[in-house]
């Protein structure tokens, strides 16, 4: 058998115990309860789970998602984790080979990984996380470049905090609070720490990511809530943009495109945030998006 194949293999293994502990990171973090300690237990009974109950996958396959003590549904979470951290472990070889690099955009992933689930679930991000990234970030630019490398990594930093506290700063303009949080800026200064100026496009794509996932469902809640001028301006934007690339390249339309997506951006923002409705929307999967495309385009 190709020695690659064999490595693949352990990579996978690998990737699926860790994709278990993540879990309970996951899960344990948000309850604001020891990684370590007590050891794994069911979240409905209580009760002290066996060894075979730890098994990634296969154990959820062999209970049949359900608690081998009180039979409650197990989350199926537990199996998604793995399997998505068994993929990005894999894929991460497969791209980087067995180097240093490879050690460094598992880490990443992982990181991400995390923050993007405890962003969903309760829209909690632990920026402790965040901060371990960018150091990590800082020490794979010396690997890699020496002081420049450090250097690199130092001025993306900047970019990648000034950025996105800039755009969540602008939401003072029209509500009282900002328009995107504080562990935005974390994670962005974090990849900036590993990108250094290519943060820029890696940002971009996590905007890009952003309206392809995050604003169809802030539209549709803007909908059900009767906000009509928003949805307007959504449509309007969509159809200068398709007229501009498609059919007409030219400087009235441009100027329509801009004018489309400053009004669209201007109400989208006054729907954030208000005083009556406190309204979220999780931003770190976006970053996550934007972080995997840099890594695929520029490690």
């Amino acid at each position: 058998m190709d020695f690659s194949y064999y490595i693949l293999f352990w990579v996978c293994i690998f990737g699926l115990c860790l994709g278990s502990f993540y879990n309970v990171v996951i899960i344990r973090s948000l309850k604001d309860e020891s990684i370590v300690f007590p050891p794994s237990k069911c979240p409905k009974c209580g009760n002290k789970l066996f060894w075979w109950h730890n098994i990634p996958i296969l154990s959820y396959l062999l209970l049949r998602g359900k608690c081998y003590f009180c039979k409650e549904n197990i989350s199926i979470q537990y199996p998604i984790i793995e399997f998505i951290t068994m993929l990005l472990f894999a894929a991460s070889y497969l791209r980087f080979g067995l180097t240093y690099k490879t050690l460094f955009v598992v880490i990443w992933l992982s990181c991400l990984l995390i923050m993007t689930m405890t962003d969903l679930k309760e829209k909690v991000v632990d920026c402790n996380i965040a901060i371990f990234m960018g150091i990590t970030g800082a020490i794979y630019g010396f690997v890699a470049d020496g002081l420049k490398g450090v250097l690199f990594s130092l001025i993306g930093l900047i970019i990648g905090v000034v950025i996105i506290e800039i755009i969540a700063r602008f939401g003072y303009l029209f509500t009282k609070s900002r328009a995107m949080g504080e562990a935005d800026t974390y994670v962005a200064g974090a990849l900036g720490a590993i990108f250094g100026y290519n943060v820029l496009p890696v940002l971009l794509y996590g905007f890009i990511a952003s309206m392809l996932f995050i604003i169809p469902i802030f539209l549709y809640i803007r909908y059900k809530a009767d906000d009509k001028k928003t949805c307007i301006f959504s449509i309007l934007f969509i159809i200068s943009v398709l007229l501009f690339k498609t059919v007409y390249e030219t400087i009235p339309i441009l100027i329509c495109v801009i004018l489309t997506g400053t009004l669209l951006a201007i109400s989208t923002i006054k729907g954030i945030k208000t005083e009556q409705s406190k309204m979220y929307l999780p931003y770190v999967p976006a970053l996550s998006v934007g972080a995997i495309c840099g890594m695929i385009l520029f490690l």
